[in-house]
């Protein structure tokens, strides 16, 4: 099966480079946001890359993570959830999004609450799907395909806290309520940190969301070293469903540019 190489881009000019460069797809974000994680981007820059013949997905995220190295990021205000759906409204009212071309939005949102116990240098809460907020996200995003971003592996990383094995595991859990909500794919690494780091894992979502319908997008550390060996441990060529890795293709991280050689070495790794 064919892999796809979605890159996220931070503007409309690296958004050009990437599809010149031979990107599958891209996920558009502000200029300058790649220290946030990415953030919303402009209107502006929707209407430079209106015309790119390649699906393009649309980064709805009001901020970045906190100040607070305790704070869990993607739990949101209300004000903040207000933003993101007008936000998608807004975008959605510029009539430049093409369902047929395959565009759509990236967001996620979750939920959490106190662990009574948890070891030292471990979070004092566990997260799940804001199921609520995210279903309504994604039906304001219809006809557009909407992705949950790596919102997911804070997810995941509740397992840490699982206590009864016999127990749903939090990511599968998480699977379900985001098939439930609506998504049409998940950005994940399978867990906290690069993706090489989680395989074992990213293989059992992969697996799992292959029987639910939904398509997950392999990203996280994603880099021209070692795609290929990600593609392969992880079966990717040999599963009934097409996918994507993701990767920045950035040189270095005070950059926002593209790299071409990133970009080629990563196509290469893929065929």
């Amino acid at each position: 099966m064919v892999i796809g190489l979605e890159i996220p881009v931070f503007g409309a000019n690296a958004a050009l480079r990437a599809v010149e460069l031979g990107a599958s797809r891209i996920e558009l974000n502000a200029a300058g946001s790649y220290p946030d994680g990415g953030l919303t981007p402009s209107l502006e820059d929707l209407e430079s890359v209106a015309h790119i013949e390649i699906p393009m997905r649309v980064m709805i995220r009001p901020r970045g993570p906190s100040s607070d190295a305790e704070a869990r990021d993607f739990i949101y205000s209300d004000e903040e959830f207000e933003q993101m759906e007008a936000d998608i409204r807004r975008f959605k009212e510029t009539y430049l999004l093409m369902e047929a071309r395959g565009d759509g939005f990236v967001f996620g949102i979750l939920k959490e609450a106190p662990q009574p116990t948890h070891e030292v240098g471990t979070r004092a809460s566990i997260c799940w799907v804001d199921k609520d907020r995210c279903r309504t996200l994604v039906e304001a995003a219809r006809p557009f395909k909407t992705v949950f971003h790596r919102a997911f592996d804070e997810i995941v990383s509740c397992d840490n806290y699982a206590s009864d094995t016999d127990e749903p595991r939090a990511w599968n859990t998480g699977l379900n309520d985001l098939v439930a909500c609506g998504f049409d794919a998940i950005l994940t690494s399978g867990g906290i940190g690069h993706a090489a780091n989680n395989l074992s894992t990213l293989d059992k979502i992969i697996t799992i969301a292959e029987t639910l319908g939904i398509e997950i997008i392999v990203g996280g550390g994603v880099r021209r070293h070692n795609v290929g060996d990600l593609a392969q441990q992880l079966k990717l060529k040999q599963r009934e469903q097409s996918t994507f890795v993701h990767s920045a293709c950035l040189s270095s991280a005070v950059s926002e540019n593209v790299d071409s050689n990133e970009v080629t070495g990563i196509l290469l790794g893929l065929r």
